[in-house]
């Protein structure tokens, strides 16, 4: 339980449950090697901190070292889904291994000087964060207060470090599939709503490697529902339309292959059907749905790496660019 109501306990108030001191407490908690603390001393302050419920104060701890290990990541405004999760948490296992903790930052809203203010007052030594979050008065106001900032973009950006997210070659990956199997009326789904435009990135990926091969793409709308996906599905069976479709991830994908089959498509042979991640929905559908893996162990990699690079940059040299986005891969199953 705690010292005093309503107040966190303290190293001074572990130290007087165990009668010993503060710098005794210190070396105890944090195993400082080589401290020659008693055994049974050590079993004292370790029951007080048990019985306290102290943890210590390592924002107070960085400040004294004038250091920080930690790395802030703001939740995206997107909504999340298991690929970012797998990444974000072997993202933090890979920085772990590097001494740095990660951080995940609840608040998906605030943006520009107002999230940077809040940000620096964590002291973290870098943040991660998407592009859409950042101004470039708001990156300079975090690196006053001693914190580097890596934005996820799509692009490298003139006045910042980036990690280049680019989406199109997940497009480009479903697009050399359905090509390499003789189609040359290919469509792309975009989702309606928070996910558009990473959608009509990927689906940008699908038009480029089109063009490229002399067929034709085209873009069409569906929100998560099943009426939309009907629609969607006619749009496809239209008289002349695709042969062909990349949804933007399994979910669509799952969505529009029900309607395909409600409206008596047959995968492959009437439309070939390739989503996105490579989530297990993709196995659970019959015809089972081809799909675009990302690794999330390879992305997490990348984004460590750039992480150390940036901490441990010389100062004043170049802005770092890194890319952060995993190899596609096509995992062909029955429905391409």
């Amino acid at each position: 339980m705690n010292s005093a109501a309503g107040r966190a306990p303290t190293s001074a108030d572990v130290a007087r449950l165990a009668g010993v001191s503060r710098s005794t407490v210190s070396l105890v908690v944090n195993d400082v090697p080589n401290s020659r603390i008693a055994q049974p001393t050590r079993d004292r302050v370790l029951a007080a901190v048990q019985e306290l419920g102290y943890a210590p104060d390592v924002s107070a701890r960085q400040l004294r070292a004038g250091i920080s290990r930690l790395v802030l990541m703001p939740l995206p405004r997107l909504p999340r889904g298991m690929m970012v999760d797998a990444t974000i948490e072997h993202l933090s296992e890979k920085l772990s291994d590097s001494g740095l903790t990660l951080l995940v930052h609840g608040d998906r809203r605030s943006t520009g000087m107002a999230a940077a203010r809040m940000w620096a007052e964590l002291r973290p030594a870098a943040v991660l964060v998407a592009a859409d979050r950042c101004t470039k008065s708001s990156v300079a106001l975090l690196r006053r207060a001693g914190t580097e900032v890596l934005m996820i973009a799509d692009r490298p950006l003139p006045w910042a470090d980036t990690l280049e997210f680019d989406q199109g070659r997940v497009g480009e990956a479903a697009a050399a599939h359905l090509l390499a199997a003789g189609h040359r009326r290919l469509a792309a789904i975009v989702p309606a709503g928070p996910l558009e435009g990473l959608g009509r990135a990927r689906a940008a990926g699908l038009g480029t490697a089109a063009r490229a091969a002399g067929a034709h793409s085209e873009a069409i709308a569906m929100e998560a529902t099943h009426e939309s996906a009907a629609a969607a599905a006619a749009a496809v069976r239209r008289p002349g339309g695709p042969t062909a479709v990349f949804t933007y991830n399994d979910e669509y994908g799952a969505l529009l292959h029900r309607a395909l089959g409600d409206q008596g498509a047959t995968m492959p042979d009437d439309i070939a059907l390739v989503g996105a991640d490579n989530l297990p929905i993709a196995t659970y559908l019959r015809p089972a749905l081809s799909s675009v893996a990302l690794d999330p162990v390879e992305m997490a990699d990348h984004m460590c790496h750039a992480i150390r690079s940036l901490l441990e940059r010389p100062a004043r040299s170049e802005a770092l660019v890194a890319g952060v986005l995993a190899t596609p891969l096509l995992v062909r199953r029955e429905t391409s």
